[in-house]
């Protein structure tokens, strides 16, 4: 991913996404190109874990942004995040 991640953006990401997932597979998802992003953004992240798991697969987030990490604490996501991601970056 790169680029911003937002309201103006999420749903022709969503739309380009749908058919990324493989089946009962692990998906990784590196976000350190991410320049921007709000709730927006993490509801797409949150979106993309559920349909991963409806496929029987598994998504890991490489790299996902201080601010997103933010929001996700702000929202109480941290943990729905927590066993999907890698550290933040810096």
């Amino acid at each position: 991913m790169h680029g911003a991640m937002t309201f103006h953006s999420v749903s022709d990401l969503w739309r380009q996404s749908v058919e990324m997932f493989p089946d009962e597979a692990v998906f990784q998802i590196d976000l350190d190109q991410v320049t921007h992003t709000d709730s927006a953004g993490l509801a797409l992240l949150v979106e993309w874990l559920r349909e991963a798991a409806r496929r029987d697969g598994r998504i890991e987030f490489l790299n996902l942004p201080a601010q997103m990490l933010a929001l996700a604490g702000a929202a109480n996501l941290e943990r729905v995040l927590a066993g999907e991601r890698s550290p933040a970056k810096s």
